[in-house]
Order: structure tokens, then sequence, then C-alpha cells
């Protein structure tokens, strides 16, 4: 329901057979209602009680999938760690064997393709390590990257 008025002066006034200038006004009270709206408040109350309750499983699925990411992210920083420590011994452990093949190259025991196996075995361990540290790495940035923290 909606009040309004309306006053103005031109040619024609309320007369459209008139040439002359001349004033009017109108004044009313109109009332709107169409039988098609009918029970349109209570549906779009349930609309927007249908997209709160998506927004909300979408958020609580949102949660779900961050909360398992990380926990990816955090085993693989927790593997690549052992991982590195084991790297660290098998390094110790074939350059040790790295220096008792190399005292018995020198004195002729071995031939050079088992002396070149054992470097060859150290600088593919070496190789093992670094990679598992720039695992590392990415493991470690994907963490923050999951958690929305800047990566430095």
């Amino acid at each position: 329901m909606s009040a309004f008025g309306r006053a103005g002066y031109g040619r024609p006034g309320l007369n459209p057979l008139s040439d002359r200038f001349d004033s009017y006004w109108l004044t009313g009270i109109q009332l709107q209602w169409s039988p098609w709206n009918w029970g349109v408040t209570n549906r779009e109350r349930q609309i927007n009680t249908l997209q709160r309750d998506i927004v909300t499983s979408e958020e609580k699925a949102f949660t779900a999938a961050l909360r398992r990411g990380i926990e990816q992210d955090l085993a693989s920083i927790d593997r690549l760690q052992v991982a590195l420590t084991q790297d660290d011994e098998i390094i110790a452990l074939r350059e040790k064997i790295f220096t008792e093949t190399r005292s018995r190259y020198a004195e002729a025991v071995i031939i050079s393709a088992d002396y070149v196996d054992r470097q060859t075995d150290v600088l593919a361990a070496r190789l093992s390590r670094a990679s598992h540290r720039v695992e590392l790495a990415q493991a470690r940035a994907h963490l923050l990257t999951t958690l929305g923290l800047e990566v430095r």
C-alpha cells in the first residue's frame, strides 16, 4: 500500500482537448497485490535456510580437506626428516667402505671397477641426501602455503 501525489503545470493540463496552459494535481492511494506472490516470504526464508546449510556444509568440507592436507604435509616432513637421518648414516657407512676400498685398491687387492662402484655408491648416497633435503624444503613450503602463511 502506498500514497502518492502529483502536481504540475503544462499544456494541456488534465483536459487533453484544451490548447491552453493549465495547472493540475492528482493524489491517491495505491494498493498492489498479486496472487502469484502469495507465500513468497516463506519460500525466500526457506531458500535462505538452504543456502545457509549449503555454506555450512561447504565450510565443513573445506576445513576437513585442509586438515587432511596439513596432516599429509606433516607426515611427509616427518618421513623426510627420518630419511635424512638415515641418509647421513648411509653416507658415513659408505664412506668407510670407500676408504677401505681405496686402501685395497692401492694395494692392488681389488680391480678398478670395484673401486669405481664404491665411489659411485658414495656419490649416489650424497645425491639421495641432497634430493631428500630439497623434498623436505618443498614439503615445508607446501605446509606454509596450505596454512596461508608467507614462504620465505
